[in-house]
């Protein structure tokens, strides 16, 4: 006997069903985002020199050409997107684009929020105009107005380290003010906004170096070290352990030294990394 063919409505609620559960399937992720001989997106905020910028119409600086290298021992080209700093987590954990690289810092903080892979480490600086001389330590910033980047772990220290010392030591609060760039604080501090600026130290050598002689550094003291890490979404292994071989590849054929080097970088120490990790 000849099987009656399935009604129109069963075929149609299946085919919902297929469509559901492919839908589904590209919700969850469907694997690490990133495959080899693809692409690797990236999120980056381009207005952070050294490490981060523009140049010539296109994305330059250390995390450009890092990624670039960890891209192609990946089989991958690197594509980047320019997000404000702010914003950079929500867009990955947005899927976005399949990673950070734009000199996040390492925090309890952040690791509740992505996976990070070291490659480097650096600390903070304080930039303030060339006729200041009364600051040069954190401890001089107490009262006075002092600007950061949003998001940044600078602003922490800013907002919540520096006064806590300030207290302790009888003086006045600090005047933590909150700016979406680098280059935005910086401008704040040339019209009289802020006193100071508290940003990476190689972004404020890059800062002061181009100022004309209008900014210094208050002190050649790195402040607070900490470990830096290129971040993918909470429990993404795969991408993370391909990013971790692709970072050893670099150090086994000279280029991860050689570009350190070129932007006077430190590779990370693991015992900054493990106070990174519960700062």
């Amino acid at each position: 006997m000849t099987r009656s063919p399935r009604p129109t409505r069963y075929r149609w609620l299946a085919a919902v069903a297929v469509a559901a559960t492919t839908l589904v399937t590209a919700a969850c992720g469907g694997g690490s985002g990133a495959e080899a001989g693809g692409e690797l997106k990236v999120g980056i905020d381009l207005t952070y020199p050294p490490y981060d910028m523009m140049e010539n119409g296109k994305p330059a600086g250390f995390d450009v050409e890092f990624v670039d290298a960890l891209a192609a021992k990946m089989d991958m080209t690197a594509s980047y997107q320019d997000v404000r700093f702010a914003q950079l987590i929500q867009g990955l954990k947005g899927n976005r684009y399949d990673m950070v690289a734009s000199t996040l810092y390492f925090s309890a903080e952040r690791l509740q929020q992505v996976d990070m892979v070291p490659y480097f480490q650096t600390g903070s600086a304080i930039i303030v105009p060339a006729g200041e001389n009364g600051i040069t330590s954190p401890a001089d910033l107490c009262g006075k107005a002092v600007g950061a980047l949003t998001g940044s772990v600078h602003y922490d220290k800013v907002a919540e380290t520096v006064p806590a010392d300030c207290q302790k030591a009888g003086k006045p609060p600090v005047q933590a003010k909150e700016f979406p760039t680098d280059p935005e604080a910086t401008s704040a501090m040339r019209a009289g906004q802020v006193q100071a600026t508290v940003t990476d130290a190689a972004v404020a050598a890059d800062v002061v170096k181009s100022s004309n002689g209008a900014l210094k550094l208050a002190t050649d003291e790195l402040l607070w070290p900490v470990a830096v890490g290129l971040a993918v979404n909470k429990g993404n292994t795969e991408l993370a352990g391909r990013i971790e071989q692709a970072i050893e590849a670099m150090k086994s054929d000279g280029s991860y030294d050689r570009l350190l080097k070129k932007y006077g970088i430190a590779p990370v120490n693991p015992q900054v990394l493990e106070a990174s990790k519960a700062g």
